[in-house]
């Protein structure tokens, strides 16, 4: 029951969030109207209010995913089962899809020209999770009992995050 709560809860805010980013870049990406409707313009005017409204879009983004897998699974497991083994697989999976988190809200910046400085708190922030994702990955490979699903698909996360964010390194430095 506490579940599902946590998950209505993190569902409204999530909404909340998706509200205030989406008013915020109707009121930043006024320049962008025109007089036919376009039902993007809160995308297209993602960044013009850096970084409020990417971390609102990525809050908002979270707390539905969050909120709904809570909802959806509810109390369906036994009292004491809870998942056997891949702890740090899981770990690893979390941080990965907070590194690309991380990412985008970076790329969103980078694409509105905002402060140099402010995109690069999240380029640490970003490069510090790729460490940890990584010391994780080796970590979990020595695990047991492994937790195969969590392990393969947070790797993939986790090294396609690297990429991208040393592939922007990487790009960044010629320009």
């Amino acid at each position: 029951m506490i579940k599902r709560i946590l998950g209505a809860i993190l569902l409204l805010g999530g909404g909340y969030c998706l509200y205030e980013a989406t008013s915020r870049a109707m009121y930043h990406g006024r320049s962008l109207m025109g007089d036919a409707f376009d039902p993007g313009l809160p995308f297209a005017a993602l960044g013009r209010n850096y970084p409020m409204d990417a971390i609102l879009f990525l809050v908002a983004a979270w707390g539905f995913i969050v909120g709904l897998w809570l909802v959806i699974t509810g109390e369906s497991e036994p009292e004491g089962a809870g998942p056997r083994g891949g702890r740090i697989a899981r770990v690893m999976l979390v941080n990965g899809l907070l590194l690309v988190s991380t990412l985008l809200v970076a790329l969103v910046g980078a694409k509105a020209k905002a402060e140099t400085a402010t995109v690069a708190v999240f380029g640490v922030v970003a490069a510090g999770q790729i460490v940890v994702g990584l010391i994780l990955l080796l970590l979990s490979f020595v695990e047991r009992p492994k937790g195969w699903i969590s392990l393969i698909v947070g790797a993939a996360i986790t090294l396609f995050g690297a990429g991208v964010g040393a592939a922007a390194f990487v790009m960044g430095k010629g320009a």
